[in-house]
Order: C-alpha cells, then structure tokens, then sequence
C-alpha cells in the first residue's frame, strides 16, 4: 500500500524528482522551462480587505484634519503589509446613533469597505456599537485603544479581520 501523502504540492515534487528529467540535456535545452511557482508563494492574509479610516470630520460646513497618534499609523502599516487597501473617508462629527449608523452602512456599500478603523472615541462610528452594531476594540502598544467597526450585517468578516491583526501585530 501506497503512503498517504495529503498536499498535492508533496506528490508533484516527488514526480519530478523520480522523473530523472535533466534540464541540461539536449531535449530538455530544446523546450524552454516556464517557472510558475504560483502555487508555492504565500497569501497575504488581508488581500481584498478595504478598510476605511477617518481623514476629515465634517460637522456643517466645517472640515477638521483627523490628527492620527504614530501607534494608528502602525496599525495602517501592519494592515497594508498583510494585504489590506486602507481607504480615507470623510466621517459626520454627530452624537445622534441613528445618523452613525446609516453613515457607516452608506460608507460601506458606496466604496464597498470591511470595516472601519478609529482611535477617537468621540467620533461617530463610535456611537454605532450603542446601536449594536459589530465593533471590537484593541489596546495598543502605547496603552492608546483602536476600534474596528463593521456594518451591521459585517458578521464574522470583522472578527476575522481582528484576529488576522492580532496575529500580524508586532
């Protein structure tokens, strides 16, 4: 009886290597060798993940730069690196929860985002998780908190997201 071998990667290299085929000989120079080690490269665990953060908070007419502390912008770098797209938005500066939440589903679908990232308590993707919507919050390097928020059909996409983090996280 044959071994079990489960990844089809570990029988394919056996083949080859049984195959006593020599790259240096005159019929193997003839056909040009082709590299796909596509199979053998590794994922990123966040590619296709957009996650959006908070650029301006616009309250009227009035538009505030966001100032992000150096431990946010790790975060960014950390989530970039592990394949996520982070995507500026403009967020309502609003106490009103039902406002927050339709912010966030309109944020969502319109540049189709996974969740939404914040370090300021205060903004309006906050008041959300009053209203139950998925947020989970992690305690950062410097003692600082960031929030991952979710729309309110997110289910375990933003869970995923957070233990993907918390894996990456240096």
């Amino acid at each position: 009886m044959a071994p079990h071998i489960r990844p089809v990667r570990d029988p394919a290299l056996s083949l080859i290597a049984i195959s006593g085929v020599d790259p240096t000989e005159p019929v193997m120079v003839e056909v040009p060798l082709v590299l796909n080690n596509t199979t053998f490269t590794a994922s990123l665990p966040l590619t296709g993940y957009r996650i959006g953060y908070a650029e301006h908070y616009v309250q009227g007419k009035q538009v505030e730069r966001v100032a992000r502390s150096a431990a946010l912008n790790r975060v960014f770098d950390t989530l970039r690196q592990a394949g996520a797209q982070c995507v500026a938005v403009d967020m309502q500066r609003s106490g009103d929860c039902k406002q927050a939440c339709h912010e966030i589903d309109e944020l969502v679908v319109g540049l189709r985002l996974d969740a939404l990232v914040s370090e300021d308590p205060e903004a309006a993707f906050h008041h959300a998780c009053k209203s139950g919507y998925p947020s989970m919050c992690e305690t950062l390097e410097d003692g600082s908190k960031v929030w991952f928020y979710g729309a309110r059909w997110a289910g375990d996409r933003l869970a995923a997201l957070v233990r993907a983090y918390r894996v990456l996280r240096p």
